[in-house]
C-alpha cells in the first residue's frame, strides 16, 4: 500500500508538470530537516534522538482568484531505528485546502485542512488556537473593509468522535472573529472566539493538555498589538482571557494570560526584553485558561527549538507560569554565521497545595510549576548559511533546577537539565 501511494503520488506530480501552463500554474516548494540532539534530563539520565521529515508541497492556481495547495509529508519525524529494516515510509497529506475570491468582492476563502489559529502574541502562536502547531479542517474568511480595518472570520473542527451526521456526532468546534486593525506606528487585532465541546475519548481531538475534561461551552477574549512610533525600538504587547463552563456539574475553568516584549535593533544585533504571566490552579485545582493552542517562550522548556527530535520537556502549554527574559539576536561576526542568545527566569503560578499533581504523567509534573519551583534557562542558537537553500542549527540551552516541591525531589528530579541539538534544514 505504501508503494503505491508513493507511486500515485510521482505519478501525479509528473501528469501537474506537465500541464498546460494555461490551465494551471504549479508551483512545487518544500523543506527537509534532518535532527540529531543529546542531552541530560532532570534526573541526570542521557538522552539521544535522530530523525528525519520532508514537507511537499503543490500549490495549483487557475487565477489569481482561484487556487488550491496541498502538502505531503514524508518519511514524519521518528526516532532512527523505531521504523523497522524498511524505514518508517509513510505519506500523509498535512495540508489541503481551496483558495478563492468571491467574485466581484475583495473576499477570500480559505477551505479545508490548513494551518489556522487567532491572531499572533507577542512571543508568538496563539496560545488559545496557534496555526504553529499542527492542522485542523475548517474554513477561513477574510475580508477587507479599508485602509485600516480588516475582518476574518474562522470555524475550525477540532475533534470528532463520529465519521459522518454531523447532527448527533460528538464534535468539538471552534467559531471566532477578529478585528484586524493597522495605523501609522501601530498595528494588532481584536478577537473573539467560542467554542462547544463534548465529552470526546482521549485521542480524538486536536487539543493539547489544555482541554478541560468533559462537555461544556469555552468562550474567549483577546487581543494583539505592535507599537513601531520609535523605531528602531518596537513593542509587542498581548493579552488573553478565557472561560469553560462544564456541562452536568462539571469542573467550570477559568484563566488569563498577558505577555509582553521589547526589541532595539542595534547595529550588531537586536537587543529583546520581556515576560509573561500565565494564570495557574489555585488549591480547588481552578486558573488554567482553556486552550488548543501553543505557547513556545523559550527554546528547551517551551520546546521553541528548530529540531524535529523531542526533548525532555518539549512543553507547550500555557499556563502556570510567569518569566522574565533578555537576550540579544541575529548577531554576527562572520559572514552567514548568526547567534542569539537568551536567558529567561521561570516561577510557577500553580498553587504549591498542588505539587505532585502531575507525577505519574511521565515528565508532565515538571511542567507543572508551583509557587515554590523556578528555573533559569540559558539558550544559544546559531544558524551558518552553508547554502542558498540550506542551513545548519546548533540549538544549545541549559536549564538550572529550582524545582522545591517534594514530588520533584521524591522522583528524583532535581538535576540540571542540558540539551544540544543540530539540525539541517533545505527549503526549495
Amino acid at each position: 500500500m505504501k508503494k503505491l501511494a508513493t507511486l500515485l503520488l510521482a505519478a501525479g506530480m509528473v501528469v501537474a508538470s506537465t500541464a498546460p501552463a494555461n490551465a494551471v500554474d504549479v508551483k512545487v516548494s518544500g523543506e527537509y530537516r534532518h535532527s540529531f540532539s543529546t542531552g541530560s534530563d532532570f534526573s541526570g539520565a542521557n538522552l539521544e534522538d535522530m530523525r528525519h521529515r520532508m514537507r511537499l508541497n503543490l500549490a495549483l492556481a487557475a487565477s489569481e482568484n482561484l487556487s488550491a495547495f496541498v502538502q505531503f509529508q514524508l518519511n514524519h519525524a521518528k526516532q532512527y531505528g523505531t521504523s523497522g529494516k524498511h524505514g518508517d515510509g509513510t505519506i500523509t497529506t498535512r495540508q489541503l485546502y481551496l483558495d478563492w475570491v468571491v467574485p466581484t468582492t475583495a473576499i477570500k476563502v480559505r477551505m479545508g485542512r490548513q494551518s489556522l489559529g487567532l491572531p499572533e502574541e507577542a512571543f508568538g502562536s496563539n496560545s488559545i488556537l496557534g496555526a504553529g502547531y499542527g492542522n485542523r479542517e475548517g474554513i477561513v474568511v477574510t475580508a477587507p473593509v479599508n485602509d485600516w480595518l480588516g475582518l476574518t472570520g474562522i470555524w475550525a473542527r477540532l475533534g470528532t468522535d463520529g465519521d459522518t451526521d454531523l447532527d448527533t456526532n460528538n464534535t468539538d468546534d471552534i467559531y471566532a472573529v477578529a478585528a484586524n486593525l493597522k495605523f501609522e506606528g501601530v498595528s494588532g487585532a481584536v478577537y473573539a472566539a467560542y467554542a462547544t465541546l463534548d465529552d470526546l475519548a482521549d485521542g480524538n481531538d486536536q487539543w493539547n493538555a489544555g482541554r478541560p475534561a468533559g462537555a461544556g461551552d469555552a468562550y474567549w477574549l483577546g487581543f494583539t498589538s505592535t507599537f513601531s512610533f520609535f523605531d528602531p525600538f518596537t513593542l509587542k504587547l498581548s493579552a488573553a482571557y478565557g472561560e469553560f463552563n462544564a456541562d452536568d456539574n462539571g469542573k467550570n475553568e477559568q484563566g488569563w494570560n498577558v505577555q509582553v516584549k521589547g526589541s532595539y535593533a542595534l547595529p550588531f544585533g537586536t537587543a529583546v526584553l520581556g515576560g509573561w504571566y500565565f494564570s495557574g490552579e489555585d488549591k480547588d485545582g481552578k486558573g488554567y485558561m482553556p486552550n488548543a493552542g501553543y505557547f513556545n517562550g523559550t527554546n528547551h522548556y517551551y520546546d521553541g527549538n528548530l529540531s524535529l527530535a523531542t526533548s525532555d520537556v518539549g512543553y507547550t502549554q500555557n499556563t502556570g507560569t510567569w518569566a522574565v527574559q533578555a537576550g540579544i539576536e541575529d548577531v554576527s561576526f562572520l559572514e552567514d554565521l548568526t547567534h542569539s542568545f537568551h536567558v529567561t527566569y521561570m516561577e510557577g503560578t500553580n498553587d504549591k497545595k498542588n505539587a505532585g499533581k502531575m507525577a505519574d504523567e511521565d515528565y508532565a509534573f515538571v511542567n507543572y510549576l508551583t509557587e515554590e519551583d523556578s528555573a533559569v534557562e540559558f539558550t544559544l542558537n546559531s544558524v551558518y548559511k552553508i547554502y542558498k537553500n540550506l542551513a545548519a542549527h546548533l540549538e544549545l540551552a541549559y536549564i538550572i533546577n529550582e524545582f522545591d516541591n517534594e514530588t520533584a525531589k521524591d522522583q528524583g528530579w532535581t538535576e540540571d537539565n542540558w540539551y544540544a541539538s543540530l539540525t539541517f534544514q533545505y527549503k526549495f
